[in-house]
């Protein structure tokens, strides 16, 4: 083919035919059933392939860690002034209000989980030391509290005190007398610490259970609704800089370390595609059976998907035509010459 004959092809495809080529391919997606764009079978086998992959690299941990490290370096390590973000930064200003207040008022709906499956994630060791740790010290001190408010051994230790004025062979009943005191309060001291270990030892899962009951309690749940809408707020009007100080915290070695432990033991399980495959498969079936174009335009999503694909296939696609390799291919597969690469 000659010359002036790929510029007309060019041109044509520069003029029109390039985004009628791109609609041609769109409307082709569109019309297929979401489970035949994206086949269960096809898709778990490439990502068993590419986990294998990435399992089988024998630098897998160097390269994770430097990867981490990278991104730690670009989105939280701080700057020449000790910061990541400037001061009074929150995650608010980068969130449309639009979506935050909704996401607010969902939050704050007087919702009410189950109370077993509420206990459940309370049972834990971690919570059962920290209840002991708490009522325990709260009891001691009001023991103590108690202690003190009873009555005054001033006059016992007097009495006790003018031994000294007992004749030598006597005197020695002075510092007995104080080493008795001192011992029995210790006594006393050490048995109440030990019956208040006993008695939360045994007031832990009723505690646990309360708790519970509490946080499930129909006449809560306006109350816990504004708890979670308030701890959304906290999240928002929380200066970045704070979130990055606690990311900074994370040890990347130790995060790179786990990642590949969990990635190669991951990749080495047995019957691994037959498992993502039933995962997949998991999806309703009407999703998968129903056209993509269908589940577009019934959220009025369709129009903005194909303008969308246009100014993506525009970017890449009109460079492409207009450069010397792409000129080679099409006289290539003309049949004017041979296909360069």
């Amino acid at each position: 083919m000659s010359t002036p004959d790929l510029d007309l092809l060019i041109r044509r495809l520069d003029e029109g035919e390039l985004r009628a080529l791109a609609d041609l391919v769109l409307d082709h997606v569109l019309d297929c059933p979401v489970g035949e764009l994206l086949p269960v079978t096809v898709v778990s086998r490439h990502v068993a392939s590419g986990l294998r992959a990435a399992a089988a690299r024998p630098d897998l941990e160097a390269w994770a860690e430097a990867r981490l490290r990278e991104g730690v370096a670009a989105s939280i390590a701080p700057g020449p002034g000790g910061r990541r973000f400037s001061k009074g930064d929150t995650l608010r200003a980068h969130v449309p209000a639009e979506l935050t207040s909704p996401l607010e008022r969902l939050l704050g709906e007087p919702y009410l989980p189950d109370r077993a499956l509420v206990l459940r994630l309370l049972d834990h060791e971690a919570m059962h030391s920290l209840i002991a740790e708490v009522l325990q010290a709260a009891m001691v001190r009001f023991a103590r509290k108690m202690r003190s408010m009873g009555p005054d051994t001033a006059a016992l230790r007097a009495g006790i005190g003018r031994a000294a004025r007992l004749p030598p062979g006597l005197s020695r009943l002075r510092s007995l007398g104080t080493g008795v005191v001192s011992a029995v309060g210790s006594e006393i001291e050490y048995q109440l610490e030990q019956r208040v270990s006993e008695h939360v030892s045994q007031a832990i899962s009723a505690a646990l259970g309360q708790i519970a009951t509490l946080l499930t309690a129909p006449e809560r749940a306006a109350t816990m609704g504004d708890w979670r809408a308030y701890g959304l707020r906290v999240l928002l009007d929380t200066e970045l800089e704070a979130f990055a100080v606690e990311a900074r915290k994370l040890d990347v070695a130790r995060a790179a370390r786990a990642l590949t432990e969990g990635l190669t033991a991951l990749a080495r399980r047995e019957g691994l595609e037959g498992e993502m495959a039933e995962i997949l498969a998991a999806t309703p079936a009407p999703w998968r059976e129903r056209r993509l174009g269908d589940l577009l335009g019934e959220t009025g999503l369709e129009a903005a998907w194909r303008e969308a694909w246009w100014a993506l296939v525009e970017a890449q696609a009109r460079p492409l035509i207009h450069s010397p390799a792409f000129r080679a291919w099409l006289a290539a597969w003309l049949g004017s010459g041979p296909t360069t690469r």
